[in-house]
């Protein structure tokens, strides 16, 4: 669960209690709102160094144990105790401290079992906070292992990838099937033009919807274009909603990647167990900079964030896959090196699209976004924003995209526009705004003038009609001594009665001469729907779009499941009431054993071990002249006597040991939150 989906849940009156809590306060008093804070990575800087020091050690055991993943209370405390002394009493003060700062949060199962998690998107955030990853680029020494390394193929970045895939869609058509679903053919084409390695996303266990009919990479687009709000489900069909799709064509690069990885790690680091530490470790290192594989794996040793993982989390898979990843959706650049010191990887991220870049920079206008050549090639430059390359994508067939981009215009994608509603004039007008020209070149618009005077002449309607649209084309028809005998009567002066099962050949034949035509076959009424939306060419500079991603809690518009789902829980409250009831009873027992240090008789001892085993406290020991806290873990007892098995806290190998009651002079008892007697 993110910020987004918990602000649909939390009352405006818990919201502001959370700003109001200490650890706030300096973001507080910078104006902003707990929202705000969360996710404002100087404000969690400071919030980490005002935590009392055992919600700190909850926070960051539960990170280091679990990562990403929402943990089990009576897991979570069971392995806070395990790797930090603090007593049960003491985790649920860290607990109740965190949750009521917005920090952590839980909900109940219907069972009443309750389960912690920090919001998916903070995640990183705190991790880098807790555990900044500092690392030095690579030296010029080292800068000849570049050269001898193998650079991995060129990977567009996601927004361009799904660009395409979204312009592939939109010409398929978005009609479902009988089980709700693309068809096949739309599907092939969706993951044709995507360069994403689909066993990226393997690794993390995914499921998701149609498995059967969509391969991963395609429920992956369809995520894609939910999650950005970009379509939407409607009756036997997916809609554009077409406000958002121009906002987000809108954004410029930096902003619509920052946003998608956003998107990708909130889906992503709940699957990715112990190695999300690694991709948290990684979105916040420089762009541009080249970096080793190896300094990432020594600080995950050195800073012990994997060690700690419980085996069902650990194995799922290693932290060299995110580069892998990464690098097949076009953020990061890998180069494999081999040399006397063995294998190494090399990365760096190419644009401003990890934690140091968010801010978002205004849309670059400039009047020559492309170049037409005669022959209809059509050469990109880099800063030609998404509103110019959605209606490339429609005129043309892309050749190449990487620095500079190449596509070219032919007769059947000049036909596939004037499909989808646009014109000879439209498509000049449009070549010629992008272009910055007042003019084409001459041959290159006679060329349109031939491939647009005979695209789309011809259609097909249920009746089935060969409809011609002039008493001309219907004459070429006629005289055409292989289509002549597929018509079985002719209907007005331009119509044509034809077998429905020879419409494919006829259809070739038409292609064949020089006149494709329309695809599909009309039914009636005609409506003035078309397929591909249009977007307005040109971004203004003074419009900085700010498309944020809509709540990720869907039914029908879901592709992925979530792999950790938590919205159809019961979020808790966070009240610290249940946590404080065991010490509001304090006045049942006698003062003088939380108050002063003193020597009691065995049996005493034994009843001031078992109070602080009933309310999960530590206790304080005088053991050989010297004070030593002790967190008791239970009580045995043999042959009439009794002793007690628990953890001393300032032994530096954590292990329980045996103390029997003779073994400590003085004794009392530790309430977490009371101070210390004087």
């Amino acid at each position: 669960m993110n910020i987004q989906q918990l602000l649909g849940k939390l009352s405006e009156q818990r919201e502001e209690r959370f700003i109001l809590a200490d650890v706030w306060r300096p973001a507080m008093q910078r104006g902003l709102s707990w929202r705000e804070a969360a996710l404002d990575r100087e404000a969690v800087q400071s919030a980490a160094e005002r935590l009392s020091a055992n919600a700190l050690l909850v926070l960051k055991t539960m990170l280091r144990s679990f990562a990403a993943v929402p943990a089990q209370e009576e897991r979570l405390i069971t392995a806070v105790r395990k790797h930090t002394g603090l007593s049960g009493a003491e985790c649920h003060m860290g607990l109740v401290e965190l949750e009521e700062a917005g920090i952590l949060f839980s909900v109940r199962k219907v069972w009443g079992e309750k389960i912690f998690f920090i919001p998916v998107d903070c995640f990183s955030i705190w991790q880098q906070s807790l555990w900044p990853f500092q690392t030095d680029p690579l030296s010029s020494a080292n800068q000849e292992k570049l050269i001898n390394g193998k650079i991995r193929t060129h990977c567009r970045p996601l927004g361009r990838q799904l660009l395409s895939a979204f312009a592939a869609l939109a010409q398929s058509g978005l009609e479902l099937t009988k089980k709700g679903a693309l068809s096949k053919k739309t599907v092939a084409k969706l993951v044709q033009v995507v360069e994403l390695d689909e066993q990226c996303l393997h690794r993390f266990g995914l499921k998701w919807t149609h498995r059967e009919l969509y391969p991963l990479k395609a429920a992956f687009i369809l995520e894609a274009g939910a999650a950005i709000g970009l379509l939407q489900s409607g009756e036997g069909a997916l809609k554009w909603k077409e406000d958002s799709l121009t906002s987000w064509l809108e954004l410029d690069e930096g902003s619509r990647e920052r946003q998608l990885m956003d998107w990708c790690l909130r889906l992503l680091l709940p699957a990715g167990g112990a190695s999300s530490h690694a991709a948290a470790a990684l979105i916040g290192l420089e762009a541009r900079l080249w970096y080793s594989e190896r300094d990432v794996e020594e600080w995950l040793k050195k800073t012990r964030v994997e060690t700690f993982m419980n085996a069902d989390l650990n194995v799922r898979w290693p932290a060299p896959c995110w580069y892998e990843l990464f690098h097949s959706l076009g953020w990061m650049e890998l180069v494999d090196c081999c040399g006397s010191d063995g294998r190494e990887r090399l990365f760096r991220w190419k644009g401003s699209y990890s934690a140091h870049a968010r801010g978002s920079a205004a849309v670059e206008v400039n009047p020559h976004y492309i170049t037409i050549q005669p022959n209809g090639e059509l050469i990109v430059e880099p800063s030609c924003p998404f509103t110019i390359r959605w209606e490339l994508e429609l005129l043309a067939e892309r050749v190449s995209d990487e620095q500079v981009a190449v596509y070219q215009l032919k007769p059947v994608t000049v036909a596939r526009a004037l499909e989808n509603g646009r014109t000879n004039k439209s498509i000049q007008s449009f070549l010629m705004e992008a272009s910055g020209s007042d003019s084409l070149p001459s041959a290159f618009e006679a060329l349109m003038e031939v491939w647009t005077s005979r695209a789309c002449r011809y259609s097909f309607a249920e009746a089935v009609l060969l409809r011609c649209d002039s008493e001309q084309m219907a004459e070429l028809v006629e005289k055409d001594s292989e289509m002549a005998p597929m018509l079985l009567a002719k209907l007005g002066a331009s119509d044509f009665m034809v077998d429905k099962s020879q419409l494919d050949e006829i259809r070739r034949l038409l292609q064949q001469a020089g006149y494709p035509p329309r695809k599909g076959v009309q039914s009636y009424p005609e409506t003035d729907h078309k397929c591909y939306p249009f977007v307005k060419h040109l971004a203004k500079a003074s419009r900085n779009s700010a498309l944020t991603f809509t709540p990720e809690i869907k039914s029908a518009d879901t592709f992925i499941y979530e792999t950790c789902p938590l919205h159809h829980f019961e979020l808790t409250d966070g009240s610290a009431s249940e946590s404080m009831q065991p010490f509001l009873q304090l006045e049942q027992v006698p003062a003088i054993w939380t108050k002063q240090l003193r020597s009691y008789h065995h049996s005493t001892r034994k009843e001031l071990i078992e109070q602080a085993l009933e309310w999960q406290t530590p206790v304080q020991l005088r053991i050989e002249q010297e004070l030593r806290s002790f967190v008791p873990e239970r009580i045995e007892q043999q042959n009439g006597t009794w002793a007690v098995v628990g953890l001393l806290r300032d032994e530096q190998e954590r292990q329980l040991i045996r103390l029997t009651p003779d073994m400590w002079e003085e004794m009392r008892l530790v309430i977490p939150g009371l101070a210390d007697p004087t």
